[in-house]
């Protein structure tokens, strides 16, 4: 799938995984965790941002020695791991979008940011409530607020 042949508004990337996730409503990202995402999701992830097996690890909540057995096996992620593997392939594309680049978005997700008490957008992003702090603070920079 080339970029051209996207149709939404979510970035202009070469990475299918969060292209794809990055244009799921919530009732399709519902279906899509349920039935179970493979952990490829993750692993790319993990490439994009630049971490390491222990930081892949706790994006999902899970211990290294048990993400590096499921990515060994190939296995797919669990209801858990899938939804915090979409909130931060969704917040990723947000950030790609609105910085230009998966480069930078992957760049600016692990500086700490002031708007957010000087933790990094991936560290806050653990939880679903920090999550929505992360893509406000992304929104109020795509309509010029400053911050």
């Amino acid at each position: 799938m080339s970029p051209t042949t996207q149709q939404s508004a979510p970035p202009k990337t070469e990475d299918d995984w969060v292209r794809r996730v990055a244009n799921w409503d919530d009732a399709t990202a519902n279906v899509e965790i349920r039935q179970g995402l493979p952990i490829a999701l993750v692993v790319r992830l993990q490439e994009l941002l630049d971490l390491t097996d222990e930081q892949a690890a706790r994006l999902i909540g899970r211990s290294r020695s048990t993400y590096s057995r499921h990515r060994n096996q190939d296995k797919e992620l669990g209801v858990p791991e899938a939804e915090r593997a979409v909130r931060y392939a969704q917040l990723l594309a947000l950030a790609a979008e609105t910085f230009g680049s998966l480069e930078d978005a992957a760049a600016w997700m692990q500086e700490p940011n002031r708007a957010l008490d000087d933790d990094t957008p991936l560290d806050m992003a653990e939880t679903a409530p920090g999550a929505t702090m992360v893509r406000d603070l992304l929104l109020g920079v795509q309509h010029g607020f400053v911050l």
